[in-house]
């Protein structure tokens, strides 16, 4: 049995993470990723990782806030108390609210918890939750953007499967005549063999999401992710109805709470929770276990570094989306090979920060904090 620790500490900083090329989506444009990397220390001697992420430096600096005044309800508590540990920072926020910076901010602090457990058993977070898989299927999410020309496109998806990449997903939203003529090109860059998802990023009303999801149909698609806004859950269940290719949605709903809605409505086909916006390791696994419950396929969105963990425990889960925005500053990034992310037998999540990268992506203003 692991032996029980004591939380003493936590350290918060903030890095601005630069993106090689700008992400163009539907509805949004970056150039950066501001994060809060957390490190929590034990009496015992350990270091717990975790992190959550907004894009810009002043929700990130609400988002550090909130961490600093979370912290309180972890201090002296062992880590792998989860369920407990979790309870009490939803209990801390009632007032303001469980979802928006708070679920963030709880996903920072209790994926960095689960982190310490793992590490106290002496075993990666995988085999701590019971997971048999060490190769986790992935697809490419850090390309085919909406503001690439066909020709590039065309050329970016051939280098992604040149890589070893075995699925991979476009980015859609624009005019439906549009979007069609970019899936076509790029199915036929990878051909049939490769997995090919879609993204509207909400772009769309009802109306036009289920005329998109119509016009999409001759491509195979794997999913079409969040064709509609995230708060129109009866509008993506007539999607849903409507459409021959699954849906795939749940990114940007809150806590398991959110998940059930969109369950049972029949607004998602397959489910996508988020780590952050589920408040963490705690909050993802029980939004993965009302898909199970509903019959449902679960992947994660984002954090592949914590979420290949989480899908080797789960035997509906399917596709780890992989996006290399934080490898940068993490000393061993995840192996990466033959279109699978393979987990490591190092303790906990078997990462620890770059602290030179720590520092040398700090915001000029405010540093890290």
């Amino acid at each position: 049995m692991p032996s029980s620790q004591t939380i003493i500490s936590m350290t918060p900083a903030h890095v601005c993470v630069p993106l090689e090329r700008p992400l163009k989506v539907a509805t949004f444009e970056v150039h950066a990723v501001d994060t809060c990397c957390v490190t929590l220390r034990t009496k015992e001697g350990l270091k717990g990782h975790g992190w959550c992420f907004a894009f810009g430096p002043e929700r990130t600096r609400a988002m550090i806030a909130m961490v600093r005044d979370l912290f309180a309800n972890l201090l002296g508590r062992d880590p792998a108390d989860a369920d407990a540990n979790w309870e009490a920072m939803r209990k801390a926020v009632s007032f303001v609210g469980r979802d928006g910076i708070s679920a963030l901010a709880m996903s920072a602090l209790d994926t960095a918890c689960w982190d310490l457990a793992a590490q106290a058993a002496g075993q990666p977070l995988w085999k701590y939750l019971g997971g048999e898989r060490r190769e986790i299927p992935c697809y490419a999410s850090e390309g085919l953007w909406l503001n690439l020309w066909i020709d590039e496109l065309v050329e970016e998806a051939a280098a992604l499967k040149a890589r070893g990449f075995k699925a991979m997903k476009l980015r859609v939203g624009g005019r439906v005549d549009d979007d069609v003529e970019r899936i076509r090109a790029v199915r036929g860059a990878i051909g049939d063999e490769v997995a090919l998802m879609v993204d509207a990023n909400q772009a769309w009303d009802v109306e036009t999401a289920i005329r998109a999801c119509k016009a999409f149909e001759p491509f195979g698609l794997y999913w079409v992710e969040e064709p509609v806004d995230h708060e129109d859950i009866r509008g993506c269940a007539e999607v849903a109805e409507a459409s021959s290719i699954p849906i795939c949605t749940g990114e940007t709903n809150y806590n398991p709470r959110g998940m059930r809605h969109l369950l049972v409505a029949g607004a998602a086909d397959i489910l996508m929770p988020d780590l952050e916006r589920c408040s963490g390791v705690t909050g993802w696994r029980r939004a993965a276990a009302l898909a199970k419950e509903f019959g449902k396929p679960v992947t994660p969105h984002l954090f592949h570094e914590v979420s290949a963990h989480l899908l080797s425990a789960e035997e509906h889960g399917v596709w780890c989306e992989h996006m290399p925005w934080w490898e940068c500053i993490i000393k061993e990034p995840m192996e990466f090979r033959d279109g699978n992310l393979v987990l490591s037998d190092r303790p906990g999540l078997g990462l620890e920060w770059k602290e030179e990268a720590l520092r040398e992506f700090a915001p000029p203003v405010g540093g890290s904090l």
